[in-house]
């Protein structure tokens, strides 16, 4: 991790790339499920420090659920990590942002029913 920002986007892109190769060999090699490729600690500690610091951002600081929040927002980055398009794409920074904000407000509008 780079000194002025939490997460180094380049460095992030670079393991989406080798992380999605090496998740399409898998699939047309027909591995199964189970056994297919492990998330890589970078990108996991990455989609952790976004979850965490959009947390502390004041639209979400107010809540008790928080711990809630950040673990729906980490869940559904790890559903949805095969989607990321880099052709479309160069920032996962903000595709993971994106998806975390979503949850939070999905999870806010959970409780408050």
């Amino acid at each position: 991790m780079s000194g002025k920002h939490y997460v180094d986007n380049k460095v992030l892109y670079t393991e989406m790339i080798k992380y999605l190769n090496k998740l399409n060999e898998a699939k047309e090699a027909g591995v199964p499920k189970e056994k297919l490729p492990r998330v890589p600690n970078y990108i996991g500690q990455a989609i952790f420090m976004i979850a965490n610091r959009l947390s502390t951002r004041p639209n979400f600081t107010g809540y008790s659920y928080r711990d809630e929040m950040v673990s729906d927002g980490i869940e559904n980055c790890l559903m949805y990590l095969h989607n990321f398009n880099p052709d479309k794409s160069k920032n996962p920074f903000a595709y993971f942002t994106q998806i975390i904000y979503y949850a939070f407000i999905r999870r806010i509008q959970k409780e408050q029913k």
